[in-house]
């Protein structure tokens, strides 16, 4: 009985700790947060990518939330992107349970120079090309 807890300690540790930190990449912060990247799940489709967004804030926001995981469709000739969906979450790094919003954005946003959407959207489009 000890040897199955111990092995079911070790699967669940593995398979949750590599879920919930290995792939994101830190891109920039600021006085809001830590802004990250999961590089691995970047996916071409035609001219334009999608990728996902962590927003890690350094303090929870009027909601009391403390972070965010943002799918985003990028095009990258033209600089600009797009909110597909977004979680928020009462914890930091996405964890805990999140609250979903499926309403994707129907025009396309250009990132202010010198803004953290004008460096995420680079660090992807660097990463693609």
């Amino acid at each position: 009985m000890r040897k199955l807890l111990a092995i079911s300690t070790f699967v669940f540790t593995v398979i949750f700790s590599s879920t919930s930190s290995a792939e994101w990449t830190q891109v920039a912060e600021n006085v809001n947060g830590i802004y990250y990247v999961d590089f691995g799940r970047i996916r071409k489709q035609g001219d334009y990518i999608k990728f996902w967004e962590l927003v890690d804030l350094l303090g929870p926001d009027k909601d009391g939330d403390l972070s965010y995981k943002i799918y985003q469709q990028g095009d990258c000739k033209l600089f600009r992107y797009k909110y597909l969906s977004s979680t928020s979450f009462k914890q930091p790094k996405g964890g805990g349970y999140g609250t979903e919003y499926n309403q994707p954005d129907e025009g396309w946003r250009y990132p202010s120079p010198y803004s953290i959407n004008e460096i995420v959207l680079k660090s992807v489009c660097d990463y693609v090309n």
